[in-house]
């Protein structure tokens, strides 16, 4: 009788803490401070306001590529980083669903017409599988650097990426007031 008083306790006071309300923090992440699109048929480099990955086997070598620059707030000073993407319901996602994510040797800063400074592709980060209304989540890392939680850039640290499509026929597009491309920013 002792041990079942004891159990019923114990079952009692285990139901009663997992019933309290877990306590969650507001996520605390940065935009990107610049987007540009860049063509790789012609090398132009133009600044824009949504993001645009377009790969189509009708667009004679014109496809379109997201560059991203990242500024990295005082917020991030001493913190872990991590990369993430989300697409609103209304943006559009057709094709592959997926883009691979790129470091940047130099972060876009001026608009061309033709080629210049080019894409300045570096590093292949990962592959995201996209989702429409959604946060993407990684098919592949291909180095821990922003795929995993890392040591935050110093404020003020300026870092250019790149998001390609992946296979002949992909686009995604996304408007980036809300949704779109981000470090997440947690505690270290």
């Amino acid at each position: 009788m002792l041990f079942s008083k004891a159990l019923i306790t114990s079952v009692v006071a285990a139901v009663s803490v997992s019933a309290a309300p877990v306590e969650t923090r507001a996520e605390v992440s940065f935009k990107p401070s610049a987007l540009w699109k860049y063509n790789v048929g012609t090398g132009a480099i133009t600044a824009s306001t949504v993001g645009e990955v377009d790969k189509s086997n009708s667009n004679r070598g014109q496809d379109l590529t997201t560059l991203i620059t990242f500024t990295y707030p005082p917020e991030a000073t001493g913190q872990k980083c991590q990369f993430a993407f989300e697409l609103h319901p209304d943006d559009t996602l057709t094709g592959s669903k997926k883009l691979d994510l790129y470091t940047s040797n130099k972060p876009a800063t001026a608009s061309t017409t033709t080629w210049g400074p080019g894409n300045q592709r570096n590093i292949h980060l990962g592959r995201l599988n996209m989702v429409k209304g959604g946060a993407a989540t990684w098919e592949g890392k291909y180095s821990s650097y922003l795929t995993n939680k890392v040591d935050c850039k110093p404020a003020g640290t300026v870092e250019g990426f790149e998001v390609v499509g992946v296979y002949d026929t992909d686009r995604v597009s996304w408007n980036p007031i809300y949704f779109g491309p981000r470090i997440i920013i947690t505690p270290n």
